[in-house]
């Protein structure tokens, strides 16, 4: 793998900005930035060889300073929604930012996805490394975060996510790429397949209300593989008030082993992702609610259903529900977890 880097721009906040390329052998490449510790490209090829960007994005700086729909980002310290802003730990109640009605989505204005992480070219790939301080979004401890972009020439990439705080907290790390095995152009005729049909229930507010459901023989089963637009299409009122897949799937194994997520496929091109992790849940959002200010990668601002998320993590509001278990991340304890995305084109 050759890695190259190069200047892109200044935040006046907080400094130079680089983008890094990542080249295989084949002649694919990936790109990444320490703004947000961002995925920006994934060119790969079709089932004829022909190279094609698959993430969403944006080829100017300017756009991911002011984006709001997280792309390519690395979302921290907790992905998705805390109901009420607000959570206890030990006794004590931890108010957050309420950037989403009354509950905190994605930490809010604190959140890491905007953040310039220091980097480290390293082995295949390059290591982003952020220090971000105690009561930082209401958050406790001084967290020290790193997330590890490996590359190989089979066209796999996997991020490995490292962090410890030197005070009990509650942390859930992943990355919020958006995938279109197209090009472009609507998702609905890909493929996917999700090896489960357990599904947090969500109200109107997307808070997990605590129940698990069975969707077995729903459009929110995909367990034996189905088209996107099935969901896109959906009248079902659950499906319809998030646009779409917007779901959390509870994965079958919990036990931070290495297991398939999700697979997606383009029958149009031939390629393929497989999307394992060691974590205990993906939530797929096929993009209902995106809706770009700035013009995308082939000059067009992107609009909903252009792109799926596979949002690897623990269960959203965990640390408000007693039965999903919410153990914090301990005082000087290691946190740790990995997600690859492994692409493919027949």
């Amino acid at each position: 793998m050759q890695i190259t880097k190069r200047f892109w721009g200044k935040s006046a906040a907080a400094g130079d900005i680089y983008i890094f390329r990542i080249s295989s052998k084949v002649g694919a490449y990936f790109e990444v930035t320490n703004y947000g510790a961002t995925w920006v490209s994934a060119v790969v090829p079709d089932r004829n060889g022909v190279l094609e960007d698959v993430l969403l994005g944006f080829d100017n700086l300017e756009a991911y300073l002011c984006d709001t729909a997280y792309i390519g980002s690395t979302i921290g310290r907790f992905a998705n929604r805390i109901a009420n802003a607000s959570f206890e730990l030990n006794g004590k109640t931890y108010r957050l930012e309420n950037n989403d009605g009354e509950n905190s989505n994605h930490s809010g204005s604190s959140g890491f996805h905007q953040r310039i992480f220091d980097y480290e070219i390293v082995e295949n790939g390059i290591m982003f490394s952020l220090h971000s301080l105690d009561g930082e979004g209401g958050f406790p401890g001084n967290l020290s975060v790193k997330i590890r972009y490996v590359f190989s020439d089979d066209l796999r990439v996997s991020i490995l996510y490292e962090a410890v705080s030197d005070a009990d907290t509650y942390l859930n790390l992943t990355n919020h790429a958006y995938f279109n095995l197209k090009g472009g152009g609507n998702i609905g005729g890909h493929r996917l397949f999700v090896p489960s049909s357990k599904v947090l229930k969500t109200d109107k507010q997307f808070i997990p209300t605590g129940e698990i459901a069975d969707v077995s023989g729903s459009e929110l089963d995909f367990t034996q593989g189905n088209l996107v637009e099935v969901a896109l299409n959906s009248t079902d009122p659950w499906v319809w008030d998030n646009r779409g897949l917007n779901h959390c799937y509870v994965l079958p194994s919990n036990n931070k082993k290495r297991q398939l997520a999700a697979e997606l496929s383009d029958p149009e091109s031939g390629r393929g992702l497989q999307v394992i992790t060691t974590q205990p849940a993906v939530i797929v959002y096929s993009a209902g609610f995106l809706a770009s200010e700035y013009p995308g990668k082939k000059g067009r601002k992107y609009a909903a259903s252009e792109g799926v998320c596979f949002e690897t993590q623990n269960f959203p509001d965990y640390p408000n529900h007693p039965e999903f278990d919410p153990k914090p991340l301990k005082a000087f304890e290691k946190y740790e977890h990995q997600t690859g995305y492994v692409f493919w084109g027949v």
